[in-house]
């Protein structure tokens, strides 16, 4: 009997066990991050004597095509693009051109084929025929940067032309073409020994000619020649070290014009108004037609964007002419509509928005920072709390404000102490803009540094004599914090600096004017040569850095 509810006690707990077992499911294993492989072509890679009207590609995976009129290249190109049609696993590519004879075609897939499930992209494959009984072996391969940022220019056509005449990228299409990769390089294969002339574009209208104003382009003077590929062994390893190709390096810019454009005006908030030229302006007449015209403006550092304020910001519509150094634009302004659901409160939008700066830096003055304009008033209170070691003050002090009616910043001078802690204090009500936008109470709060929470940079420059001035520039991220014309050797003190990463950079200003300035193809004029020093300088705090700077002005 004993024995009988034993049984029954096991059974009872293993059926217990069941019920309250957890159905999981199955993981399915590590997330797919392959792309695609090719497994064969036919006809085959690298065939002669082409004569098909199709190429079949095949793939070990289902895969997706990424728009393949932008992402295939085709050397030399087509007047009409084949068609690309997948089934199954296999890329059945038909052309409708007629191919000439006797020549080799190469056919660059970037990005173009991916994996079906995950989107992984093979990046790069390429497909090489010839219709003639040999194929072509030759090479080049470089790099292209874009000239202003020094960062990759990428998706630009990078052309090569056999016959050495300037006018073909403005008129004729390229023997050969590829496309510049995610980090500015470029890859010719399989074509023809000889000299080339090189031509890089960023192709906005997709008809491989350099038409349009706006389309980024890069270019060599010099002809550039194709080499044999380095020999490899049965692996595709280079069987020497010192097999390698040279590369060729471009410089991708926006061409310069020969008189300042107005570019698209920005609004970005109501009655703000910002107007970009394509180049600096030296002289600017402006005629309104209709609308209010009554208005503060301000140029940037460079003048080459004008900002207007105005005084009146509910109207329909406003019209302006423009005459830039002789070059006349019509402009209309419509009213500021805001953005649905910024996130912003209601406080945001009714009050003259104002932001401190230099909040407790010991070399640069405590500063207040209108989103507008204000009107003039005589003066204004601060109030100031300070505190350290259990001891509180507290201070009123009035701030004169000159008669400036373009007014967005004012210095707070104060003399605070190092290493205590304030809070400041404006009252509400105190400034007008001339939006009609009156400020809330201000606040803020900060520990006041000392001189050991800053370091010094020090450059010793060595340029020499090359009969043009050479800017040199101290930069934090992309603001330019310090700007310096040199005309020979020099050193130059960087102090008082926050601690973090610093770039140092020298431009080869050949026209004198001050300013890096663009290239022109046209008039065979290439951008200004930017050199950056070697290396970012990491600023630490009561700690000076010294470095010397050479500068190769031959280049």
């Amino acid at each position: 009997m004993k024995t009988v509810r034993h049984i029954f006690s096991l059974l009872a707990l293993v059926l217990l066990c069941g019920a309250c077992a957890k159905v999981v499911t199955p993981t399915g294993g590590p997330r797919d991050s392959a792309p695609p492989k090719v497994l064969k072509s036919t006809p085959d890679n690298q065939s002669v004597n082409f004569g098909e009207k199709q190429i079949h590609i095949t793939l070990d995976e289902f895969f997706t095509l990424n728009n393949p009129q932008e992402n295939v290249m085709i050397s030399p190109p087509l007047k009409e693009k084949p068609t690309y049609t997948v089934k199954g696993k296999t890329l059945v590519v038909k052309f409708k051109d007629t191919l000439r004879a006797n020549t080799t075609y190469n056919m660059v897939f970037t990005n173009c084929i991916q994996d079906y499930n995950e989107g992984n992209p093979l990046s790069l494959f390429h497909y090489s025929f010839s219709t003639g009984p040999v194929i072509d072996s030759f090479m080049l391969e470089g790099s292209i940067q874009n000239a202003s940022s020094l960062t990759p220019a990428e998706d630009l056509l990078v052309m090569l032309y056999h016959q050495n005449i300037d006018s073909l990228p403005l008129s004729a299409l390229p023997d050969y073409v590829t496309k510049s990769q995610k980090n500015g390089s470029f890859q010719f294969r399989n074509i023809a020994p000889g000299d080339y002339k090189i031509f890089a574009l960023k192709d906005i209208n997709g008809n491989y000619i350099y038409d349009l104003p706006n389309e980024e382009i890069a270019y060599q003077k010099e002809l550039v020649s194709a080499v044999p590929p380095p020999a490899t062994d049965s692996s595709g390893n280079p069987l020497s070290a010192d097999s390698t190709v040279a590369k060729i390096q471009l410089h991708s810019f926006l061409s310069q014009d020969s008189f300042p454009k107005m570019m698209r005006y920005e609004n970005p908030a109501a009655g703000i108004y910002k107007f970009p030229f394509s180049t600096p302006v030296s002289h600017l007449e402006q005629q309104p037609l209709w609308g209010p015209a009554d208005h503060i403006e301000v140029w940037n550092q460079g003048r080459d964007t004008l900002t207007w304020y105005l005084k009146k910001t509910d109207f329909d519509t406003l019209a302006v002419i423009f005459i830039a150094d002789s070059h006349t634009d019509t402009v209309h302004l419509k009213p500021f509509k805001a953005k649905p659901n910024t996130g912003r409160g209601g406080g945001a939008q009714n009050t003259l928005r104002s932001t401190f700066l230099n909040e407790g830096h010991c070399y640069q003055p405590l500063t207040l920072r209108f989103s507008y304009p204000i009107q003039p008033i005589d003066s204004f209170p601060v109030y100031i709390y300070s505190q350290r070691q259990g001891k509180n003050d507290t201070a009123m002090v009035w701030i004169p404000l000159p008669k400036d009616t373009a007014l967005t910043e004012i210095a707070i001078p104060y003399p605070f102490e190092t290493k205590k802690h304030y809070k400041v204090m404006i009252p509400d009500s105190l400034f007008f803009g001339y939006n009609g936008l009156v400020n809330d109470t201000l606040r803020t709060s900060f520990s006041y540094k000392s001189e050991k929470d800053y370091g010094n940079i020090q450059i010793h420059y060595q340029v020499g004599e090359c009969g043009y001035p050479v800017i040199v520039q101290l930069l934090s991220g992309n603001t330019t914090l310090q700007q310096d014309i040199l005309t020979g050797d020099a050193t130059k003190d960087y102090n008082h600096l926050e601690p973090g990463p610093y770039k140092i950079r020298a431009i080869l200003d050949r026209n004198g004017n001050g300013r890096w300035d663009s290239g022109d193809y046209r008039k065979g004029v290439q951008p200004e040569t930017i050199i950056p020093f070697s290396h970012d300088i990491n600023v630490r705090a009561f700690w000076d850095v010294e470095e010397d700077f050479k500068i190769d002005t031959s280049r």
